[in-house]
């Protein structure tokens, strides 16, 4: 676990040094525009319209930070050739991408404390202290950002950076409608469709799992039941996700 430590706090000190501070500005210029338009032209609760618009923007913004950053951390290695001074000395595979895992994770949650808190600076002046569902929210998108980060570690160990882009892109934009892809199999004529969904759905990660943003902006109440059966799944599935990116990058030749 100490070389996973160490590897974890090395690539979260060169994530944090590199252009993902930068995304803390254009957040913070977006909430701010968002507040002053939304205001400006929403008919009816102007306040529930800000809160939804900042807290997708959160949700959003790092969402394509796990995927696009996440997609690049074996890929950098294997371009500047560090990997083999890594594992030419006494560091397993599976520490290797276990630490870059949570070096990632580490930088998400640590952005996701700063935009929570631009979130309070900018939204708690004109609405007040948040209700605790907006807390919920935080913390389910870091576990469902770690489910994310965990699918483009494992694209990342098998293929090129812009295949486990792509991949994850394709993950991501499916784990949001995995809902509706069961719904439209469960309503196919054909028994070939009603199975491709099935697989999809039951394979593929559900990411609405996670999702309590609509409670959030509605400052509504969530069911203590929910958020546990979330935690159990983020915890679980993503668990079995890096076991899988571990036995790929053990098998792969970098000769």
């Amino acid at each position: 676990m100490t070389k996973v430590w160490v590897i974890a706090l090395n690539t979260f000190k060169g994530a944090v040094r590199d252009r993902v501070l930068y995304s803390i500005g254009v957040f913070a210029v977006l909430i701010i525009a968002s507040s002053l338009v939304a205001q400006e032209i929403t008919i009816g609760d102007q306040f529930k319209v800000v809160r939804g618009v900042a807290q997708s923007a959160i949700s959003v913004f790092l969402s394509l930070i796990a995927m696009f950053y996440g997609t690049s951390l074996i890929w950098r290695e294997l371009d500047r050739r560090t990997i083999y001074n890594v594992l030419s000395k006494p560091v397993s595979r599976a520490s290797f991408v276990l630490g870059k895992f949570f070096g990632l994770v580490m930088t998400l949650w640590l952005l996701i404390v700063v935009m929570g808190t631009l979130y309070l600076l900018f939204v708690a002046p004109q609405q007040g202290f948040p209700h605790v569902s907006f807390f919920v929210f935080l913390a389910l998108l870091g576990l469902e950002l770690a489910l994310l980060t965990a699918w483009a570690t494992l694209f990342s160990t098998a293929s090129s950076q812009t295949t486990a882009a792509a991949f994850t892109l394709a993950v991501f934009v499916i784990g949001h409608l995995a809902d509706d892809i069961w719904l439209f199999g469960q309503g196919a004529e054909t028994a070939w469709m009603k199975t491709l969904s099935a697989v999809t759905y039951w394979l593929l990660p559900n990411f609405e799992v996670f999702n309590v943003q609509p409670q959030a902006a509605h400052q509504v109440a969530i069911d203590t039941a929910f958020i546990v059966d979330a935690v159990v799944y983020g915890l679980a599935y993503t668990t079995v996700v890096l076991v899988i990116a571990v036995g790929v990058f053990n098998r792969r030749d970098f000769k």
